[in-house]
């Protein structure tokens, strides 16, 4: 199965392990072995929510650059509206 391994550990741990329940880990190794791989997947899932997050920072950045830039685009098509309104040629304008 594993190895065999002895580990220090502190008064709080001891109790932790003592309230464990029975029912679901009756040996102490169980609920050991069950609560580091709790933890290492722990880990992974915060490192995947940051770089979730990332993206997520980087698609707002981006949807604000494109709303920018359509607001632009409005500013210079309503110029050129108002241009052709006035009746003149582009070249005299």
């Amino acid at each position: 199965m594993g190895k065999d391994k002895h580990y220090r550990m502190t008064e709080e741990s001891l109790t932790f392990i003592e309230k464990r329940d029975k029912e679901k880990y009756p040996k102490e190794n169980l609920f050991v072995n069950a609560a580091i791989q709790y933890f290492g997947r722990k880990i992974e899932q915060e490192k995947i929510v940051g770089k979730l997050e990332d993206i997520q920072d980087k698609l707002e950045r981006i949807e604000r650059m494109l709303e920018e830039k359509a607001v632009r685009k409005n500013m210079v098509s309503d110029k050129v509206e108002r241009k052709e309104l006035f009746g003149k040629p582009d070249y005299l304008k």
